[in-house]
């Protein structure tokens, strides 16, 4: 077979990875993952978290050097050992967990390892009007390029890496997880772009959890388990049906579990355990008040970046606000740092696991057993056979795979992560859970794991403040919602009205004169 020109111009118009495998540290990630298509198309690529996506997008892409792999493009033999190889065939990937420099402003961002140069010198000039103008095809016209992208929103800084990623201009874009941050309306931006992208002769990857998007968007899907490939679903054969795609995902014919809301009696009679009072934030939160009971599961919906995280890191002691009052039991706390909440066991479950959430360098057993040494639960002596039983009987109870608690935390899946994320404070008795969009980027059955656990501590007794980007996290889960907007609560949605349609109505204010 003769070996792919990497000077050809125009359209990837075939795309093959055959028997890739992969293992680490005798861990098989991938054994024998095949994907082909006739491009240009939009390939969706699913599973479980762990089935091996990720690492199958980062050989694509050169940063991971597979222990067999076979790649053929438009029917010839390609070569793939660095990410310079991938970037020849046009091959680009943007990550899920993003490759950009907080200080640097988002054009040079943008621009950064493809610089514009005049002679010795870079073109900032000409960098400049490139980041503008795909900026603005990205639909993204409110972002300025000068500003640095540590001051961005998430979604904002998504929408920056993307951008880096298209001003490569590859004929073939990898997008892992690229809507995670993202809410509908962006999400809908970057879909339009996706199909300009597709008309002019590029094929793209595209990997989420999230079916509907799924359906939406891709012309064919590849579903991978364990790291094999065990199904695909061609949308131009067959209906674009989330239920095709579901039992390849799982194993099963179900799809995400619907939880049943609480009886409003039982909450009548609850106690309330949270009141906030007047609390605002520098100009990111305005008077919030509201009170939660004991067992109760609280939404906080709206458009992303309307003080919804602000919110929560008040509660968690992470900032501290600038007026107004916190009530936990009848007694007013003044949180300056978090373990002033966390000794009331009252704790947060970051969404952003490996910034906010985890010892990426270090065991699941480390990470577990580290808040344990704030809380002062332990006597100077630790005892090492305790905290090891401690430590596997939540890992076991939280189902992670492999259960090996010796096992490194950036070696495990993103949905076995935030797993662990949620064991640090399952060997405790929380009162309130913080769960700060705690489902992000994470596969349905992880999803329904960790809510499962979320709904059983309710029952116990343990209150709930969530705050998603999914809005069908907050219909399945909650027992209210708090709608806000420009840092102010402008809407409460109770039992049957905590609808797809509500929560959208309520977070774009239709029909409101405010």
């Amino acid at each position: 077979m003769p070996l792919y020109n990497k000077n050809k111009s125009g359209t990837m118009r075939s795309f093959e990875v055959k028997g890739v495998t992969k293992r680490f540290e005798g861990v098989v990630a991938l054994k024998e993952a095949e994907v082909k298509f006739e491009g240009p198309k939009v390939c969706g690529l699913v599973g479980a978290n762990g089935s091996g996506k990720t690492t199958f997008a980062r050989i694509c892409a050169g940063e991971i050097k597979p222990d067999t792999a076979h790649f053929i493009f438009d029917g010839e033999k390609a070569i793939i050992r660095s990410p310079a190889d991938a970037k020849k065939y046009g091959i680009v990937l943007v990550h899920q967990h993003l490759s950009l420099i907080p200080e640097l402003s988002v054009w040079e961002n943008i621009n950064l390892g493809n610089e514009v140069r005049k002679g010795i010198f870079t073109n900032n000039k000409i960098a400049k009007e490139n980041a503008i103008k795909i900026i603005n095809e990205l639909g993204q016209s409110d972002i300025s390029i000068e500003s640095k992208v540590v001051d961005l929103t998430p979604e904002g800084k998504q929408m920056v890496e993307i951008a880096k990623a298209l001003l490569q201009e590859p004929k073939l874009l990898i997008l892992d997880e690229p809507t995670a941050s993202l809410e509908y309306f962006h999400v809908e931006q970057l879909f339009k772009k996706i199909k300009e992208l597709k008309k002019g002769k590029i094929s793209i990857i595209f990997i989420s959890h999230r079916l509907w998007e799924i359906t939406k968007i891709c012309d064919i899907v590849f579903a991978f388990s364990n790291g094999k490939s065990v199904g695909t679903v061609d949308f131009e054969k067959q209906p674009r049906d989330e239920n095709l795609i579901i039992p390849l995902v799982t194993g099963s014919k179900k799809g995400y579990t619907t939880y049943l809301q609480k009886e409003k009696g039982q909450l009548e009679k609850a106690k309330v355990v949270l009141e906030l009072k007047d609390i605002s934030y520098e100009k990111k939160l305005q008077n919030i008040s509201f009170s939660v009971k004991k067992g109760e599961v609280l939404g906080i919906g709206g458009l992303a970046g309307q003080g919804q995280e602000e919110l929560l890191l008040i509660l968690a002691g992470v900032i501290s606000p600038t007026n107004g009052q916190i009530v936990v039991n009848d007694i007013e706390v003044k949180i300056k740092h978090p373990k002033d909440i966390i000794k009331k066991d009252v704790f947060l479950i970051p969404g952003d696991r490996q910034r906010d959430g985890l010892f990426m360098n270090h065991s699941i057993f480390e990470n577990v057993i580290y808040p344990r040494f704030p809380m002062k639960r332990d006597r100077f002596i630790l005892n090492y056979k305790k905290l090891t039983a401690i430590t596997k009987e939540v890992m076991e109870k939280i189902q992670v795979t492999p259960p090996e608690i010796r096992n490194l935390i950036k070696n495990l899946s993103g949905g076995n992560q935030q797993k662990v994320v949620f064991a640090k404070w399952l060997q405790f008795t929380p009162k309130i859970l913080l769960l700060n969009d705690p489902a992000k980027g994470i596969d349905i059955q992880s999803k329904n794991l960790l809510y499962r656990f979320v709904h059983e501590l309710s029952k116990d007794g343990t209150t709930g403040i969530l705050y998603s980007s999914d809005n069908e996290e907050l219909i399945c889960n909650c027992n209210r919602v708090l709608i806000m907007f420009e840092g102010q609560i402008v809407d409460e949605l109770i039992g049957d009205e905590i609808s797809e349609e509500k929560i959208i109505e309520s977070s774009l204010r239709i029909g409101s004169k405010n």
